[in-house]
């Protein structure tokens, strides 16, 4: 899935998500990248004066990363930071990185470690899907197949969502150019409303500082694309 995924996320609005981040940090920031997976937003962000560490659970799609010029790169949990208190001026969850963990506890618990290794006053960025827009234009329909081509494979989306409305669910169907072969794979995200994600943050020493509905720093509403959310380690 590492070299499918490298292809996918790289085409995923990567420029407009490192111009969004570039408005949010401080120069020359030490910055954690919090499931950084092929090193799409610490590359360029590297290349911009930011010092960047990447994490990841993922030995492959580190190993990419490493292919592709990323230097500071630590494989880990997310919820245990494998960091000194204090380590970071700013950490990122970019792209909807957040979510996938095995239970809201562990989502909770990756929050409160971000706030341990982030010194006082240090930065969140946390991007997530917007589950209010996500749940009108999913919930209750059948999942229909949406083809989207990338160069080395073609690749079949069926997208549904839960009940409740809290739990995205991708099914993917991958076909490579040349051979044919076909993959086919299963994930699921969790799904938060903004009220939700700011009840999380309150508890682990977060004040939300704005709250933004795209890459182009809107408001954030119910119609919003994203639910991004900066808020500041107290």
């Amino acid at each position: 899935m590492g070299q499918f995924w490298a292809e996918i996320a790289s085409q995923n609005h990567t420029q407009e998500q490192i111009s969004f981040l570039k408005t949010q940090l401080k120069p020359d920031s030490t910055v954690l990248d919090l499931a950084c997976g092929t090193g799409r937003h610490l590359i360029p962000l590297s290349h911009e004066g930011f010092y960047v560490v990447g994490l990841d659970v993922s030995r492959r799609l580190l190993k990419i990363a490493h292919q592709q010029g990323a230097k500071f790169l630590v494989l880990g949990d997310l919820r245990f930071l494998p960091f000194k208190e204090g380590a970071f001026i700013a950490a990122v969850s970019m792209d909807t990185s957040f979510g996938y963990l095995a239970s809201e506890g562990d989502d909770a618990n990756n929050i409160a470690e971000t706030k341990r290794v982030l010194n006082q006053g240090g930065i969140l960025v946390l991007d997530v899907f917007n589950r209010k827009q996500l749940t009108r234009k999913y919930r209750g329909k059948p999942a229909e197949p949406k083809t989207l081509e990338y160069s080395s494979f073609v690749l079949t989306q069926k997208r549904s969502i839960s009940i409740s409305g809290d739990q995205l669910c991708d099914e993917w169907i991958l076909k490579k150019k040349f051979s044919g072969e076909k993959a086919v794979f299963e994930h699921t995200v969790r799904l938060y409303l903004h009220s939700d994600l700011e009840r999380m943050l309150a508890t682990t020493g977060f004040r939300v500082d704005n709250v933004f509905g795209d890459y182009e720093a809107q408001p954030y509403s119910g119609d919003s694309s994203r639910l991004i959310l900066v808020a500041s380690a107290l």
